[in-house]
């Protein structure tokens, strides 16, 4: 028995990840058999697939082939009478008949089109026929009356095109039945469907793709489908342009498919029906045209798979050494994916919807379109800013953090930040008080204090109730500017103080709550104030909520502070959107 040891520099749950290559090596030899049984199943699959499109592609065919056929009989009868007849008039003797018939029947192409010609009348209850160019069995079913029989159905004047059998023969009956008050009048003839299908299947699969779009690709729809129509003895009286590339022997009954390649073998047989009545076709789709494999299936993946597991396994020290940094920067990347994830789609959605319906032209007002690029702005921004946060974490986690301070005054620039800020807290119907010490000058970046105060505020506005006031308190203390916003929110315990300011770390009632954060926030808003040398905190507001503060050093009075600038209010109403 083998016994995996576990070296002290090994991460925790490399021996774990060991077994496990080792389980998957044992597996491959199961997952070669299965590929061998996949690939003979996808063989029989194949097969089926490509019999249903046939089956699909025959009765496509056949019913189109059925409509062009009536179509054209009907024309042709027609065509033969020469119109209506006027009232009293005798009906054409069937010599005549058959005779203008041949010849408006020559779109078949085929020699003997008629297979007989009748004329039927009933006066006072009694049935004359006239019949010529008929069979002797034709003959006498058409004496027998039958055509006549198509009068005492319930309809009035009306061309009539069905199938009939006479003797064991397939024909197809065109006739025009008539009634006057003084009787009735059945005029028509009889063909064959081997005679005059072969112009209506060709006319048919000329117009017909007989399979979707979607099924047969960059396959030209008359290449898809090879298909060949026989009489009741075998002989081919169509075939498609597909089928007449292959081999004769294909039409032949004892084959089972078309005898070479691009050609698929899934060949269906079936009989016709309707005015096709006595003919059955072959029909096949070309494999490229189905999108199948061709029968066999795939190759053994045995030696791939051995392939696979054996870099596997050359590298399985390699992963065990880095099992424990991986599995944290995974649970590190997701966090922070997740939570960029949620906070960028807001803003997005809003500046989609917006230019979108700016695109649409559904904005009728001015006003409308003003409120438009007004909230696309705002939101701009604040994807401007959530970009410039994580630039800022990426900078400081390479340890390329840069700051460029000059003296700022900071009252002015905090009230700037506070009413940019403003419009992107209006969804919470925030408000936000400003209190500052006036004349004070700091050693600042300004981008990098934009961007501290920017988080903060977002922070309060986020965690503290909707329709909350935000306030913002900057004082002189010694030589150390202090900020400070309080919220309204349910605070931080005392317990997780520390903690809040790390990368990713959100408090536990937070992470499992609806509010979004990528967990950067704090982390940024401490990295640049230790760039200035300065410290942030976390305590409790007055009356309630939390209060983050910062200190920046190198600040001092420029002057005399103004009559004016104490507790100026900012509000931020709340917008309808």
């Amino acid at each position: 028995m083998i016994r995996l040891r576990r070296s002290p520099h090994l991460a925790p749950g490399s021996a774990f990840l060991a077994g496990l290559l080792l389980a998957l090596l044992g597996l491959s030899a199961v997952l070669a058999y299965q590929a061998a049984a996949a690939a003979r199943s996808e063989a029989a699959s194949t097969d089926r697939a490509l019999r249903g499109y046939a089956s699909f592609a025959t009765w496509e065919l056949a019913r189109r082939a059925d409509e062009v056929l009536h179509r054209r009989l009907a024309a042709s009868l027609q065509a033969a009478l020469g119109g209506e007849l006027p009232a009293g008039a005798l009906p054409p003797a069937a010599a005549a008949l058959e005779a203008r018939a041949a010849r408006v029947l020559a779109w078949c192409g085929c020699a003997r089109p008629l297979r007989g010609a009748f004329v039927v009348t009933v006066r006072g209850g009694v049935a004359a026929v006239d019949v010529a160019g008929a069979s002797p069995a034709v003959e006498r079913w058409l004496s027998s009356g039958a055509p006549g029989s198509a009068l005492a159905r319930p309809r009035g004047d009306t061309t009539v095109v069905e199938a009939v059998t006479v003797g064991g023969e397939r024909y197809d009956l065109v006739a025009r039945l008539r009634r006057s008050a003084t009787g009735a009048a059945a005029e028509g003839f009889l063909v064959s469907p081997a005679d005059v299908a072969p112009a209506a299947l060709g006319q048919a699969y000329r117009s017909s793709a007989l399979l979707p779009g979607v099924v047969r690709g960059s396959v030209p729809a008359g290449e898809a489908v090879a298909a060949v129509v026989l009489s009741a003895d075998g002989t081919a009286v169509w075939r498609s342009r597909a089928a007449a590339a292959a081999r004769d022997g294909w039409v032949d009954a004892k084959v089972g498919g078309f005898p070479q390649e691009p050609l698929a073998p899934g060949t269906v047989t079936e009989r016709l029906d309707g005015l096709l009545a006595g003919l059955s076709s072959r029909v096949a789709v070309r494999a490229d045209a189905a999108g199948a494999v061709p029968a066999g299936g795939p190759k053994s993946r045995l030696p791939l798979l051995l392939t696979v597991f054996g870099l596997a396994l050359g590298l399985v020290s390699v992963a065990i050494v880095q099992l424990r940094r991986q599995q944290e920067l995974v649970r590190l990347r997701d966090d922070f994916v997740s939570g960029v994830s949620h906070e960028l789609r807001t803003p997005l959605a809003q500046i989609r919807l917006f230019a979108d319906l700016l695109e649409s032209g559904r904005l009728a007002t001015g006003e409308q379109r003003s409120r438009s690029i007004r909230i696309i702005n705002e939101e701009s921004r604040r994807l401007t800013w959530l970009v410039e946060n994580i630039l800022h974490f990426s900078r400081a986690q390479r340890g390329a953090g840069r700051i460029a301070p000059q003296p700022v005054e900071a009252a002015p620039l905090v009230r700037e930040i506070v009413d940019a800020f403003a419009p992107l807290a209006r969804e919470r119907d925030a408000r936000f008080e400003v209190a500052a010490d006036e004349g004070v000058v700091v050693r600042v970046d300004a981008g990098a204090l934009r961007q501290v105060l920017l988080n903060l505020l977002d922070n309060a506005v986020k965690y503290g109730p909707p329709g909350q006031t935000v306030r913002v308190r900057l004082e002189l203390r010694g030589l150390a500017l202090r900020l400070s916003v309080d919220d309204r929110g349910p605070g931080v315990p005392w317990e997780e103080r520390g903690r809040v300011w790390e990368p990713y770390r959100r408090l536990a009632r937070d992470a499992e709550g609806a509010t979004g954060g990528s967990g950067i926030g704090l982390a940024v808003v401490k990295d640049l104030v230790e760039l200035h040398g300065g410290r942030v905190g976390v305590g409790e507001a007055p009356g309630g909520g939390a209060r983050f503060w910062i200190e920046l050093p190198y600040a001092m009075h420029a002057g005399p502070p103004s009559e004016d600038a104490v507790d100026a209010a900012v509000p931020a109403r709340a917008v309808a959107r």
